[in-house]
């Protein structure tokens, strides 16, 4: 290692001797070092450092480079060796005391200073002493440690320089198929070369045979391969550290993915063909990048595993790096169906409020939601959530009853049957009911079928109706009104039969009712005899705590009874409670989350807390510990209201609106940009010159 230190500080213009003693107090030549602060190797480059001048800290070759070349721009930004000593191991605030003469405000820097020039193979008036006065400046540093800016070594001429950015670009994209090329034909030789050994009689006649064409043999062609390689590579170095030649060489690569996907869809390999040309899914992506890799030609001492596993990691980070940015712009996926969506939309124009979940159906936001229902710090939140969904149901449900309230109390279901009734009397008060010759034989046949079923009620009521029917076929609206509240009464009869045969009878007179009226009138008693038949569906779905809760899931049901199946499934009649009902069943939670017990509290919280609390202990400030407890702690109310929020969830649900934001962010994906990481490595690896790749 000395002879490379001692050129690499005469390349660098550095005193003799720098280097080791940078080495040995640094680390004692440790390659496997590793600072309490993330320094490593030999010569303790930090993360940042050793990844802006390409140093592998695990190999002492390319740290030595890294450490030469680091300290030579350390010193002609100071102006002496001393500053840039001090830079490199207190940072920029000691390299700059150091250069106006002052100590560096750290004492061990001081000590590292002293440590180091004592080790330079240079006279002892060269050592670093600790600057006591304000006097003793940089100038009394002998010159012969000051920078010098001298080219030691000349730089090679690069003609793809001169050129123009667009000649850069076609020359990169030249180069792109000419890889291609040597690429396949690397793929290639393998399998020749495998069957030469095995067919070699074979083997040799085809290359007598070739021969008199001036073909080489399939040895030689082998051979002949790797350096071509090396040539193309020596002679294209330059090209590819311009921005033109990177350029064409990406989007050569580009090129090359869209014509092969083209001529695998003319071949009629339709699905590998359309992985080619628009690599939507990880899968695809991944196994482009991996050919596109294993496509690069390679010389002996590279890897060509590497290039297949590295292109397809760029494939994966190409995709998911577009997927990101159009996340920004939709950010979740709606995975309703046709019927959910359709009853997410019922439900939004009733005034219904809904979380994210449900709003896009997304099986991880519904999973993110019953984290929080179980959680202690956010359950209480959730029922008031829940409760606030529930009323505005109630709302929405009882708004068909003609009715404005939160909860369907006995107050508000007795108001709503008093003024449906009202309204019902008011109509028949004013109206006489012609009963048709088609009524009459309605009610007629009504009366045989409850006679037979000794059902003496309905058959009463059907010959009631019958002998009060006047000279003109009429009843007055008097009898009918009174009728029908009799009707009413065996309706709701737990008598299944009797009540069936009062519901017929009923309908049958309201039908007449109905028929004999004005247009005004008939509109109103429309009105009343939907909210009526509503009234009597909801009030079998009401809850029988008290509450004036009303479940979407028992409306559904008897919604779906054969009683209602005239509305529910042939969508006969006014369909705003048969959505309603169909639509919350679909879509609400009914059951409220529960406090849960001590332990299942502390399992809900402390995984937050202790996360976040470590993050604070890492920083060594118990402070922020305590604070990083707190915000773990505090995380899912924030998520919590992400999800609730109404604004929010908008956006989760639809994405930004269009304009000119979405149409920036949405543009890589429809560009297909994530090809570009892929196209960028591969040229990347036709830029590194042969030696580093040693």
């Amino acid at each position: 290692m000395d002879n490379l230190y001692s050129s690499l500080e005469e390349r660098y213009g550095l005193p003799e001797g720098t280097l080791s003693a940078v080495e040995n107090v640094e680390s004692g030549g440790k390659d496997t070092a590793v600072s309490p602060k993330g320094a490593k190797g030999r010569f303790q480059f930090m993360p940042d450092t050793a990844k802006a001048y390409g140093v592998d800290t695990s190999d002492p070759i390319s740290s030595a480079h890294g450490a030469a070349q680091y300290l030579s721009d350390l010193t002609k930004q100071y102006g002496s060796v001393q500053a840039a000593l001090a830079h490199y191991n207190g940072g920029t605030k000691a390299g700059e005391a150091v250069s106006q003469g002052q100590e560096p405000p750290a004492t061990e820097t001081k000590d590292y200073l002293t440590k180091v020039t004592s080790k330079l193979k240079t006279p002892q008036d060269l050592e670093w002493t600790p600057i006591e006065t304000s006097s003793q400046t940089q100038q009394e540093i002998p010159s012969d440690l000051e920078w010098s800016s001298v080219d030691l070594i000349p730089k090679k001429s690069n003609k793809f320089e001169k050129m123009s950015f667009g000649k850069q670009s076609l020359e990169g994209l030249q180069k792109s198929f000419r890889d291609l090329s040597l690429g396949s034909k690397q793929l290639l030789d393998i399998p020749v070369k495998e069957i030469a050994e095995k067919f070699p009689e074979t083997t040799a006649a085809l290359d007598k045979f070739g021969a008199k064409f001036g073909l080489p043999t399939a040895k030689e062609s082998i051979e002949q391969t790797p350096k071509e390689i090396l040539k193309e590579r020596e002679k294209y170095a330059p090209l590819m550290e311009t921005g033109g030649g990177i350029t064409g060489h990406i989007a050569g690569d580009i090129g090359q993915t869209v014509a092969g996907g083209l001529a695998l869809k003319g071949l009629g390999a339709a699905r590998a063909g359309n992985a080619l040309l628009n690599p939507q899914t990880y899968k695809a992506a991944t196994g482009l990048g991996a050919a596109q890799g294993a496509l690069q030609p390679t010389l002996p001492e590279e890897n060509k595993a590497f290039n297949i596993a590295a292109g397809g990691v760029a494939g994966t980070l190409g995709l998911g790096a577009v997927n990101a940015v159009g996340r920004v712009a939709q950010p979740i996926k709606n995975a309703l169906a046709e019927g959910s969506q359709k009853a997410i939309n019922i439900l939004k124009e009733a005034g219904v409020p809904l979380d994210a979940a449900q709003a896009t159906g997304s099986a991880l936001l519904h999973r993110v939601k019953a984290s929080l229902m179980d959680n202690p710090t956010t359950a209480g939140a959730q029922r008031d959530f829940i409760a606030k969904q529930q009323g505005a149901y109630n709302r929405a449900v009882l708004n068909t009853i003609g009715e404005d309230s939160r909860a369907a109390t006995s107050e508000v279901m007795g108001n709503a049957s008093k003024r449906i009734d009202n309204e019902f009397k008011t109509i028949l008060n004013n109206n006489n009911v012609n009963l048709t010759d088609d009524i009459v034989t309605k009610i007629g046949s009504i009366q045989q079928l409850a006679i037979d079923a000794e059902k003496k009620p309905i058959s009463n009521i059907a010959n009631r109706i019958l002998k009060n029917v006047d000279e003109h076929g009429q009843i007055t609206g008097q009898s009918a009104y009174a009728i029908k509240k009799d009707l009413d009464m065996y309706a709701s009869s737990s008598d299944t039969t009797l009540a069936h045969y009062a519901k017929e009878l009923r309908s049958t007179l309201m039908n007449g009712i109905n028929d004999s009226l004005s247009d005004a009138d008939k509109e109103a008693f429309q009105i009343a005899r939907n909210q009526f038949g509503n009234m009597k569906t909801i009030e079998g779905a009401i809850d029988k705590e008290g509450g004036g809760n009303i479940s979407p899931s028992r409306l559904a049901q008897i919604m779906s009874t054969k009683a209602n199946r005239a509305k529910s499934v042939y969508g006969k009649g006014n369909q705003d409670l048969v959505d309603l009902a169909q639509a919350g069943s679909k879509v609400l939670t009914e059951k409220l989350p529960n406090s849960g017990t001590i332990a299942r509290a502390l399992a809900q919280v402390a995984p937050g807390a202790a996360l976040g609390a470590a993050y604070g202990a890492y920083q060594g400030d118990w402070k922020t510990a305590g604070a990083g407890a707190l915000g773990g702690i505090a995380l899912p109310k924030v998520i919590q209201k992400i999800i609730n929020d109404p604004v929010a969830a908008a956006y989760l649900e639809k994405g930004l609106k269009p304009g000119v934001l979405r149409t920036v962010l949405e543009a890589p994906k429809k560009g297909q940009l994530q090809r570009i990481p892929i196209s960028e490595f591969n040229a990347y690896l036709q830029s590194v010159p042969r030696e580093k790749k040693e």
